[in-house]
């Protein structure tokens, strides 16, 4: 087994496993953030017999359009959700880089031709009559998220991809119930958080979003959230509905502006299937935990463009979640001079992003560069936290004590201080800090239009 990505840092996970003369790919990832620049596709990512993808986030995704162009032809394994989130987001990732659409529509058809749908909890699928068997079990990162048993003939790998926090909203906990009739060689394990653990709770983010809501409201402002397309969006919808449907929040119009995330909250509608038992219970009620009175999609850019003529109290959720591009720039670069308006951050801000450079500046009273223009930062700046997709070191600690016989851990998807702690941490049981900071480059599985950085490394991870 080779890590190829994601070794030391946090983005780019690309695993690949070698069983009984036969290669996998588990993930096929890009570096993002401050070190993407330094980062080339690995050459050993491209000759393997199959791809297994944990889930549909760009740093364990966005090498496939690589892949694909290398004439690779075998199959791209995955769950039928992870596949529907990994195709509108490499599509929109296409776009980003000014692709034509006709480079895109021949990547999106081939990856659809390779595209193979996998079950959760189907024992044993053989991958492509390679002798080698797989058994995809629940993650709770994001819809459609895994963890990859893999099975050869003497031989047996485990592999996280990410993992969520347990009763987090919408999504099943990580799945515990791992089989132990035989030993695992190797667990491979992601790291984001492995030198901290979560402070805040689901009442502290319910306290914080009925406060700044209702300031807004009472100040007939427009409250501005940056939005991540995939997950956290669909979380914010989750709680708003939460708040909206017990009347503890007053009615104000919410406006979904990023077309991305339309997509994606359509795609987690459609796979309600996959919800905790909390949310199914609600849509066998004939509720939707991610629409409610007021709530609009903003489909169309004219669409865009006219809600900064609408008159508040109003909350615009748009993309991106760092202010990096997306129809967020110009909502801010119209609303932030405005004193009755707040910005609110949903997720880490990343250095050198836009998001980073408003937290810095609005405590100086300054300005800041938007649409081509400098903009005053007159409104409130608040940042929400406790939303965080990423399992803390205490709760992968948890996660990894329910696999028995395991014979070697590695370590991937973190920073070194990260793994460091989270290696003293597994061996002690008591953490070697008070918990650190966030990782350098910001979350990755929390906050997908940056990251953090990972390089090309071929070597295993820290064990």
């Amino acid at each position: 087994m080779r890590l190829l990505g994601a070794v030391e840092t946090v983005t780019g996970a690309t695993t690949r496993v070698e069983m009984g003369g036969k290669r996998l790919l588990v993930d096929c990832g890009i570096a993002q953030g401050r070190d993407a620049r330094d980062w080339v596709f690995p050459e050993a990512a491209a000759d393997v017999d199959a791809v297994v993808l944990t889930h549909g986030h760009l740093d364990h995704i966005g090498g496939l359009p690589m892949l694909l162009d290398s004439d690779f032809d075998k199959p791209l394994l995955a769950t039928a959700a992870t596949l529907e989130i990994a195709r509108i987001s490499l599509e929109d990732a296409l776009e980003l880089q000014r692709a034509s659409r006709r480079e895109i529509e021949w990547f999106l058809k081939r990856f659809d031709r390779l595209s193979k749908p996998v079950p959760y909890d189907k024992a044993g699928v053989a991958i492509n009559n390679l002798g080698l068997n797989l058994t995809f079990r629940e993650a709770g990162h994001i819809l459609g998220s895994a963890s990859v048993d893999i099975v050869g003939a003497n031989s047996r790998v485990i592999i996280s991809g990410d993992l969520g926090r347990p009763n987090s909203p919408i999504l099943k906990d990580a799945f515990t119930g791992w089989p132990d009739s035989l030993p695992v060689d190797v667990v491979v394990m992601e790291s984001t958080y492995g030198s901290r653990d979560h402070e805040h709770s689901h009442d502290d983010i319910e306290a914080t979003l009925m406060r700044v809501v209702k300031d807004v409201v009472a100040h007939k402002g427009k409250l501005f959230i940056p939005a991540f397309a995939i997950g956290r969006t669909q979380v914010l919808l989750w709680f708003l509905n939460k708040l909206v449907e017990s009347k503890q929040l007053p009615k104000v119009p919410v406006a979904i502006d990023t077309p991305m995330g339309l997509l994606v909250t359509e795609t987690y509608q459609k796979f309600s299937k996959l919800y905790d038992r909390e949310a199914l219970q609600r849509v066998q009620h004939g509720e939707d935990p991610l629409d409610f009175e007021n709530l609009f999609a903003v489909r169309k850019g004219r669409d865009s463009w006219r809600l900064m003529d609408a008159p508040g109290p109003m909350i615009i959720i748009a993309g991106s979640g760092m202010v990096t591009g997306g129809r967020i720039v110009r909502h801010l670069a119209d609303g932030l001079p405005d004193p009755k308006n707040t910005l609110l951050f949903v997720g880490h801000q990343s250095v050198g992003t836009t998001g980073r450079r408003i937290q810095e500046l609005a405590k100086e009273g300054r300005t800041v560069w938007l649409d081509g223009q400098e903009v005053p930062i007159r409104a409130r700046i608040e940042t929400l936290r406790g939303l965080s997709a990423h399992a803390d070191r205490g709760e992968l600690a948890a996660w990894l004590s329910h696999i028995k016989k395991v014979k070697r851990v590695a370590l991937h998807h973190g920073e070194v201080s990260a793994q460091n702690d989270l290696v003293t941490y597994l061996k002690t049981g008591a953490p070697p800090t008070a918990g650190g900071p966030p990782p350098a480059g910001g979350p990755a599985g929390d906050d997908h239009d940056h990251g953090a950085h990972a390089h090309g490394h071929d070597r295993p991870g820290r064990s």
